[in-house]
């Protein structure tokens, strides 16, 4: 019956039919096709992110972010990889490097966000990467770190605007915290910082990534991984109970996968998640990919007056179909085999 489900479900994907039930012989299909589509875009090098800015000007930063990208996809199927993607995507971060830091393209001021995610993706894929870089943001007096590397005391923001672009922003300090909490660093995350970020209803406040789910994901991924703050955890996945949709989804395709995602690094596989699960395995397109193209997935205040802002998009779906196949493949009851789907 199981080899029937499948078959069953391998065929609509290709013929783009939906809401097909999602057993567990569909979801290792959505994660297997998933897994194909992305690493087609690494091995053709096209996993980078669209930019639009609010008053229609260009945006130099258009068509870039292969390594605030390849984190995601690192994340999601690094484990398959053949050698020569990994060799790809390895090689895409050693060219960026700029010694020991990274920035969102080549030739962009460096900062502390994509400098984590590089080191972590690094790590992901089996190869060691010092953190040291990262102390050249560093605020001792405020213990935490700025996003960009600026001179004299900075505080916590989460109000964008060009002068809180040179701040501390609380999802940035969840990325790196996540990353040092193995490490000989892991003295400088700060415990109080991210209960200062959380809100009332149990969501994280973010400054360049719009929504509720980025920086709670981020969040609950420090925490449930190193067991801290366990009233922030609490808060926070209550948070995500409460804020599912009836349909099993949070909005969006890239809102639930972040939401899931959230659950699955807290170990909650339950009925939210199971229901978010099924909403998330048929929204899946023909070519294997996730797509939310319209919602953007971060954004930078340029200017103030007149007020422009540059929003980066997914329009090929990397980083969402990322997010959904890592959802897909934590869940206990996909039986997705390591290294299927070349």
């Amino acid at each position: 019956m199981k080899n029937v489900m499948v078959v069953v479900a391998a065929l609509c994907l290709l013929s783009g039919c939906a809401h097909v039930p999602a057993g567990d012989g569909h979801m290792a299909v959505a994660a297997g096709q998933g897994a194909s589509y992305l690493r087609k875009a690494v091995r053709e090098d096209r996993y980078h992110l669209a930019c639009r800015a609010s008053d229609g000007s260009a945006c130099p930063v258009h068509g870039t972010g292969r390594v605030f990208a390849g984190f995601f996809i690192a994340s999601a199927i690094g484990d398959l990889f053949s050698p020569g993607e990994r060799q790809k995507i390895t090689d895409r971060m050693d060219a960026e490097e700029q010694h020991g830091v990274w920035a969102y393209m080549p030739h962009a001021p460096v900062d502390a966000d994509d400098t984590a995610l590089v080191i972590r993706s690094y790590r992901m894929l089996g190869m060691n990467a010092a953190p040291d870089g990262l102390l050249r943001f560093h605020d001792k007096q405020a213990r935490a770190f700025t996003t960009f590397d600026v001179q004299g005391p900075a505080a916590l923001v989460w109000e964008p605007s060009t002068m809180g672009n040179h701040g501390i922003h609380p999802e940035v300090n969840a990325n790196i915290f996540t990353l040092l909490a193995d490490t000989g660093l892991s003295g400088l995350i700060n415990d109080e910082l991210i209960v200062r970020a959380q809100t009332p209803q149990g969501w994280w406040r973010s400054y360049f990534y719009p929504g509720h789910y980025y920086a709670t994901y981020m969040n609950l991924g420090l925490l449930c991984q190193t067991g801290r703050c366990r009233d922030a955890r609490e808060k926070g996945i209550a948070f995500l109970h409460a804020s599912q949709n009836r349909d099993g989804s949070w909005g969006g395709v890239y809102d639930t996968s972040l939401a899931l995602n959230a659950l699955a690094v807290c170990g909650v596989f339950d009925d939210a998640f199971r229901r978010g699960i099924t909403w998330l395995s048929v929204q899946q397109k023909p070519d294997g990919s996730w797509r939310d193209e319209h919602t953007p997935l971060w954004e930078y205040i340029y200017s103030d007056d007149p007020k422009v802002v540059w929003r980066a998009y997914d329009t090929d779906g990397v980083v969402t179909t990322a997010l959904a196949v890592k959802a897909l493949r934590s869940a206990p009851s996909a039986k997705f085999e390591k290294g299927g789907n070349r």
